[in-house]
């Protein structure tokens, strides 16, 4: 059986959350999948290569390809819709708290981390800022949205995908009237 580089770091994605980045060894990943390390090697120098292909392919899917998929208008409730449904449907809180804890130890996980973070808190704050010209405010609403993803996916046990959605549309009923309110640097409203 020949797999494309694409299978090896859906593996990879695949053990990273059901195991944690110690599992990410080629023994593992070629035991998992029924192949030789000759099948690994085709593709991939080592393990460091391997652990490179797998945050950049984790960053590509789960970020980049959902901010193109929703970035085709610029119709804010239209946008917030694809987002949503496309943040439920890859709601895996089991990788995304695996990478976090990679990251904690190791420099280029956490390079990764930082750059998806970043990307992901950007495109949030543009989406926002279809709704309100204040840029503290789009910046705000931003950083909340997205602290709720990233705590939504530290609970123990974790939320299932219908339990997030339920969570999200309660969180943007409250986001949306907070857009257009005036609301003060020091928090007051106006």
């Amino acid at each position: 059986m020949r797999l494309t580089k694409e299978a090896w770091l859906d593996q990879g994605l695949m053990l990273l959350a059901e195991q944690g980045a110690a599992s990410l060894t080629i023994d593992r990943l070629t035991e998992s999948l029924g192949v030789t390390k000759g099948s690994f090697y085709h593709h991939f120098h080592g393990r460091e290569e391997f652990s490179m292909a797998l945050l950049a392919h984790w960053e590509k899917t789960l970020t980049g390809e959902l901010i193109e998929a929703t970035r085709d208008t610029e119709d804010f409730d239209e946008r917030n819709k694809r987002l949503s449904k496309l943040g439920v449907k890859h709601f895996e809180p089991k990788l995304e708290v695996s990478v976090r804890a990679w990251a904690l130890r190791e420099p280029m996980a956490r390079t990764f981390q930082d750059r998806v973070d970043r990307q992901r808190l950007d495109y949030l704050q543009e989406l926002f800022r279809l709704i309100t010209d204040r840029e503290d405010l789009a910046k705000d609403l931003a950083l909340i949205r997205y602290s709720f993803f990233v705590g939504a996916q530290q609970i123990s046990p974790s939320l299932t995908r219908k339990q997030y959605a339920r969570l999200l549309q309660v969180l943007q009923s409250q986001l949306l009237p907070l857009a257009q309110q005036d609301i003060s640097e020091d928090g007051d409203s106006s």
